[in-house]
């Protein structure tokens, strides 16, 4: 064999080795192995006692479970007071367990104080003269990963000093729209931006939700343009809590919390009806076959002598075809009135034969001929949905 037969064979065995080497390379096409647990640290101040009511928050370090691979996972906690894992069916009894709001991507979860607290006084139950002045919790971590594999952490013992909270129910979990035919289209999600790049959803009439988490079922019907996604995200200003779809864009298989998860994209301009139930992580997306009738939505109120003012369509992105609106209210001078309505020529009279008021604030769900809202002194930011009814007064700093 010649020297150039030689290393062109040489030069074939490097590549045909290096091929086979990529296909077989677990970083870039790993396999997912289920894992049976992962180890949570013990706190090395685990001996002493945690005053719940001086302590701002608990921290607890956790190896990664073993995927096959270095996964991006959510990290979320949960605390019982007899390490008792399974909550009884009945939706009366009190859990045995309870997972704390909010989850980490890293390594290491600090637990607010008054979270804990909070739990055990909901598994507890206790009335005001029975707090013990000390006890002992069990802690163990949940572990999920984007694809649904989920496992738990070893249970560590914690003393604590808990002190009586009284229990409200939760406000419900609110989510937002942000994307290219939302708001002002700019997909800017920022802490400040309802009513410029993000729109929220809206609660739903008659629903009880989570009294303890305030989870339960939220949704929105606007129009959505084919060559303009979007996504739901639950933080104003953060990604970490996000609804999108898996594979490609669209809305065949929406995803949460997915890192390659594609934009939400609807397969036709028109109108869609997007439900969401935050208790059990499901989200559809539904064409609207009879489109709403379009509006200029007024206020009026105490606040202005019952006079009309105008609000400000939100959804920019498709303004002939807006249904949500925004008004700044200046209140601070004290308690006031509001009420929605539609505009004078909207039905060529006085507006009044289409409106929306009810009797709760800071949000609630108007009705035709409702009450007159009652408005708490300070300043908001009014969003309103004419389509469900929904609207909410955002404090303004």
């Amino acid at each position: 064999m010649n020297m150039k037969k030689i290393l062109f064979a040489s030069l074939l065995g490097v590549l045909t080795l290096g091929f086979f080497s990529c296909e077989d390379d677990n970083d870039s096409n790993p396999v997912v192995q289920q894992p049976s647990g992962f180890e949570l640290n013990t706190p090395a101040l685990a001996g002493n006692v945690y005053d719940l009511e001086r302590t701002d928050s608990i921290s607890f370090t956790y190896s990664q479970p073993d995927y096959g691979y270095t996964a991006a996972v959510s990290y979320y906690a949960q605390v019982s007071l007899t390490d008792t894992w399974e909550n009884p069916t009945d939706e009366e009894a009190a859990p045995v367990f309870v997972e704390l709001d909010g989850f980490v991507n890293k390594a290491e979860y600090k637990a607010a104080a008054n979270l804990v607290d909070r739990a055990i006084m909901q598994m507890g139950e206790y009335a005001e003269e029975d707090v013990p002045e000390t006890l002992t919790i069990y802690v163990r971590m949940r572990a999920v990963l984007y694809s649904g594999y989920e496992c738990f952490s070893n249970t560590i013992q914690l003393t604590v000093a808990p002190y009586y909270t009284e229990l409200s129910e939760a406000e419900p979990e609110m989510w937002y729209l942000v994307g290219g035919c939302i708001g002002d289209g700019s997909w800017d999600n920022t802490a400040d931006g309802i009513g410029v790049n993000l729109v929220p959803m809206s609660l739903v009439a008659g629903y009880e939700y989570n009294a303890s988490t305030g989870k339960g079922l939220l949704t929105y019907t606007g129009y959505f343009l084919a060559n303009q996604g979007f996504k739901l995200v639950m933080t104003p200003g953060g990604w970490d809590n996000q609804w999108g779809n898996s594979g490609a864009d669209g809305i065949d298989n929406p995803v949460k919390n997915d890192g390659a998860a594609k934009n939400l994209l609807v397969p036709s301009d028109g109108y869609y009806t997007i439900t969401l139930n935050t208790e059990t992580d499901e989200l559809t997306v539904e064409a609207v076959t009879d489109a709403p009738s379009v509006y200029h939505i007024q206020i009026q109120g105490d606040f202005n002598e019952w006079k009309d003012a105008a609000m400000e369509p939100v959804n920019k992105a498709t303004p002939d075809n807006n249904h949500v609106w925004k008004y700044e209210l200046d209140a601070t001078g004290g308690d006031t009135t509001a009420k929605f309505k539609i505009g004078a020529a909207d039905d060529g009279g006085d507006g009044w034969s289409v409106n929306w008021g009810a009797a709760e604030f800071p949000y609630g769900i108007g009705t035709q001929n409702g009450s007159n809202i009652p408005v708490t002194a300070g300043k908001y930011l009014i969003i309103f949905n004419d389509i469900t009814g929904y609207y909410h007064f955002y404090t303004i700093e």
